[in-house]
C-alpha cells in the first residue's frame, strides 16, 4: 500500500480553476434553448465553467436549419454597411447571467465581405478553405470589428468587457502558406479596432493548432512589420492553441492506437520552447483553447465504436490526469497555461442524440455526461491547492486542495494507453496532516464504471433511445455526485488517516469538513 502525504498547511498554489471552460460550433444557438439553459444554469450551480468560446460570431452559420451564426453584417442596394448585433448580444447576455463569460472569436467573414460565392457556412477545409480568406473590402471589416466591439461596451460596460477575450480567428492554419500574411495583416487590423475601443481589453490569437504556424504567428508579433502602425511587433495579451488527443483517420487502427495524455504536454512542452526564443512574451498568457480526447467532431459511436470514449469514464479520468499533469507543468516550468477549454457543449441534447459518441458534456433528456461530471468533481477543490508528497506516475496521481474549513485529495487510477488490460485494483492510504483537531465530515466520491456515471448506467438498462420516466428519474440521480461514504470522523494531533481502494480506470475525492 502507498502511502500519500497531503499537507493541508502547505499552499502549492491559488486555485484558478483554469479547467474551468467549454466551447462547441453550435454554442450560440444553444444558449437560445432549454438544453443549453439547462447546461449554463448547472454550470452556474456548481462553478464548473467561467469561459466558454464559439465561432461564427460575426458570420453566417446555419445547420439542420437552425441559426447557429451571429449573422451581424449585410449591405443596403447602395453597399452601405447594415450592422445587427441583437442576436449575439443576447447569447452574451445569457453567459453573464449564468456566471461565464466569452472568449469573443471575431469570425469568420460575413457573406458580403468574403468575396466568395456559394455555400459558406461551413468551417472546414478543401473548397470551403476560401471562406477563411482576408475581406474584400478591409475597411468596410475595420469598420464592422470598432462598431461590435463598441457595442457590446455600450450593453455590458467596459468593466466587464475587459474580464473577457477577443480572439482573432479560429485555427488560421488551414490557409494556404501563400496566404498567411494576409492572416498577420488580419490579425495587427484586429488588435487595433478592438483596443481602439478601449487599451485595457484582452486580444490575442491565433487559435492554432500546428505548431509550424504557431511559430510563424509568434516571429509576426514580434518581429514583423505591423500592417497598421508600420512599426515593429504588435500586442499579443494571450496567446492560444488546440491539442486533441488523436486527430486526423486513426480511427480504424483502434485499440492499437490510444489517445494520450503524453501527446498534450509533449506539443505544449513545444509550444513553450517556441516561446522562450522570444524574451518579451514572457508572462503572456497560454491558452488551450480547444482539447479533447479526440477530435473528428461528426463522428459517432454507430459508425466508429471506439468513440465510446467520449461517452464513458475514460474521458473523465483523461481530463483529470491531463490537469494534473498541467498542473505539474505549470509548477516545474514556470509556465503560464491559463485556461484548458473542452470542446463540447450540448450538442447531443440539443440534437436529440443519446450517448451518440459526440464532442458533447451533456447528451439527450438533460443528462451529464461523466466528462460534464468531472467537472464538476473538480469544483469541488477548495481555493488553495496544497501540496502532496505524491509524484505523479504514469498511471495515478493526486491533486490536493483546502479551503477555509475542509480539505480535499483527488486521488485517481488511470492508464490511457492499455485499456484492454485489466490491472489489479490499488491501495493508498492517505494521510491528512496539519490538521486542526476536532469532528469532521467525511465526504468520498467515486467515478469509474459503477458510480456516478450515467452511460454506463444507461447500458445497464438497456441503451434505450427513449427512456421511460423511472429510467430517465434513475439517470438523472446518477449525475448528482452522490457520495458513497458520509461520516463523522475525530482528528488528533493534527493528523488522520484513510485508505482508498480504486480499479483501474477511476478515481476517488475524499473530503475532510470540519463543523464550525
Amino acid at each position: 500500500m502507498k502511502t500519500i502525504n497531503v499537507y493541508a498547511g502547505q499552499t502549492r498554489s491559488v486555485n484558478d480553476r483554469f479547467w474551468a471552460a467549454s466551447g462547441s460550433d453550435e454554442l450560440y444557438a444553444m444558449a437560445y434553448s432549454p438544453e443549453g439553459a439547462f447546461l449554463m444554469n448547472r454550470m452556474n450551480k456548481f462553478g464548473s465553467c467561467r469561459y466558454v468560446r464559439n465561432h461564427y460570431t460575426l458570420s453566417r452559420y446555419d445547420t439542420e436549419g437552425i441559426r447557429c451564426g451571429g449573422d451581424v453584417y449585410s449591405e443596403d442596394e447602395n453597399g452601405n454597411p447594415v450592422y445587427d448585433f441583437a442576436w449575439i448580444n443576447g447569447v452574451y447576455r445569457k453567459f453573464v447571467e449564468n456566471g461565464i463569460k466569452p472568449i469573443v472569436e471575431l469570425d469568420f467573414l460575413p457573406d458580403a465581405l468574403s468575396g466568395i460565392s456559394g455555400d459558406i457556412t461551413q468551417e472546414g477545409t478543401g473548397a470551403q478553405l476560401l471562406n477563411h480568406f482576408y475581406p474584400n473590402n478591409w475597411e468596410k471589416w475595420t469598420a464592422l470589428l470598432k462598431a461590435f466591439v463598441r457595442n457590446l461596451a455600450d450593453e455590458f460596460g467596459l468593466e466587464e468587457i475587459r474580464t473577457w477575450y477577443f480572439e482573432v480567428w479560429n485555427e488560421p492554419d488551414n490557409w494556404p502558406i501563400d496566404s498567411w500574411p494576409m492572416f498577420f495583416k488580419l490579425y495587427d487590423v484586429f488588435v487595433d479596432a478592438v483596443t481602439s475601443v478601449d487599451a485595457k481589453l484582452r486580444v490575442g490569437g491565433p487559435g492554432a493548432f500546428r505548431q509550424h504556424f504557431m511559430y510563424a504567428f509568434l516571429d509576426h508579433v514580434v518581429n514583423g512589420i505591423n500592417y497598421v502602425t508600420g512599426e515593429t511587433g504588435s500586442r499579443v495579451d494571450f496567446l492560444s492553441f488546440h491539442i486533441y488527443g488523436m486527430s486526423g483517420e486513426w480511427l480504424p487502427e483502434w485499440p492499437l492506437v490510444m489517445p494520450t495524455v503524453q501527446r498534450f504536454t509533449q506539443e505544449l512542452l513545444w509550444v513553450k520552447r517556441m516561446i522562450d526564443r522570444y524574451p518579451t512574451l514572457e508572462g503572456v498568457e497560454l491558452m488551450l483553447n480547444e482539447w479533447g480526447v479526440v477530435s473528428n467532431y461528426e463522428r459517432c459511436v454507430a459508425d466508429h465504436p471506439p468513440l465510446e470514449l467520449r461517452n464513458s469514464e475514460y474521458s473523465a479520468l483523461f481530463m483529470m490526469k491531463l490537469v494534473d499533469s498541467i498542473l505539474e507543468l505549470r509548477e516545474k516550468y514556470d509556465f503560464n497555461i491559463t485556461m484548458l477549454l473542452y470542446w463540447g457543449f450540448a450538442g447531443e441534447d440539443f440534437f436529440g442524440k443519446m450517448f451518440n459518441g459526440n464532442r458533447c458534456l451533456t447528451t439527450k433528456g438533460n443528462i451529464c455526461k461523466p466528462i460534464q461530471t468531472a467537472h464538476e468533481l473538480l469544483s469541488k477543490l477548495g481555493d488553495r491547492l496544497v501540496k502532496t508528497d505524491m509524484v505523479p506516475g504514469a498511471d495515478e496521481g493526486t491533486i490536493a486542495a483546502a479551503d477555509g474549513n475542509s480539505v480535499q485529495a483527488l486521488v485517481y487510477y488511470f492508464n490511457e494507453c492499455d485499456m484492454a488490460r485489466a490491472y489489479p485494483n490499488r491501495e493508498y492510504e492517505l494521510c491528512f496532516c496539519d490538521l486542526d483537531d476536532g469532528d469532521y465530515m467525511l465526504e468520498v466520491c467515486t467515478i469509474d464504471d459503477t458510480h456516478n456515471n450515467t452511460f454506463r448506467l444507461w447500458q445497464r438498462l438497456g441503451c434505450p433511445e427513449n427512456p421511460t420516466d423511472e429510467q430517465l428519474a434513475l439517470i438523472h440521480a446518477e449525475q448528482n455526485l452522490t457520495a458513497d461514504t458520509v461520516e463523522t470522523v475525530t482528528v488528533t494531533g493534527g493528523v488522520w488517516r484513510c485508505s482508498v481502494e480504486l480499479t483501474s480506470v477511476s478515481l476517488k475525492l475524499v473530503t475532510l469538513r470540519k463543523d464550525r
